[in-house]
Parts: structure tokens; C-alpha cells; sequence
């Protein structure tokens, strides 16, 4: 998991709730995923200061994972670092 760490180049998913989050952890982990929880980056403004970070080759499958189990997603977010700088973009919802 250290080098999803130290990724540059990502995804995450963030959630409505804190009990959303730790779900989302529970059934992740369950199929055995790679990712790790992070505090929600600061680029995105959400209510729930927890989101999960992977490889965003992983995206698709993660997320159908995710909603298979119901668990509530407020938003997926591609972020390319570069120093201190992000490149945020919200793949889901579109909008």
C-alpha cells in the first residue's frame, strides 16, 4: 500500500458521512482492494473529512464494488499533483 501513498497521479471517492466511509473501507477490503484512507484533500469541499484513494485504472471497479454493497458516494475525483499544485477533476456525479 505505500506506493498508492505516493501516488501523483489518483482518484478518490468521498462520502456523505463518516459511516459512509468506514463501509466503504469494510468492503473494500473484503475483495481485497488496494487503496488507503485518506483525509479528504482540501481541493475538495465535502462533509465528510474521509475519502479513499487508488489507482485510477481501478476506478470502474472499485465504484461498482461500492455501489453493489450501497454504500452512498458524494463524488469521484481524479487529482494530478505536480509539487504543491492539484489538477482536480469530479468524474462523478458529472455536472
Amino acid at each position: 500500500m505505500r506506493d498508492i501513498i505516493s501516488l501523483s497521479d489518483y482518484c478518490v471517492v468521498v462520502f456523505p458521512s463518516t459511516s459512509q466511509a468506514l463501509k466503504a473501507e469494510k468492503v473494500l477490503k473484503s475483495v481485497e482492494a488496494e487503496f488507503v484512507m485518506m483525509p479528504t484533500p482540501r481541493e475538495i469541499s465535502t462533509s465528510c473529512g474521509l475519502a479513499v484513494k487508488f489507482r485510477p485504472q481501478k476506478t470502474d471497479e472499485y465504484c461498482q464494488v461500492l455501489a453493489e454493497s450501497q454504500v452512498l458516494i458524494e463524488g469521484v475525483y481524479h487529482i494530478s499533483r505536480d509539487g504543491k499544485r492539484a489538477a482536480v477533476v469530479k468524474i462523478f456525479p458529472q455536472g
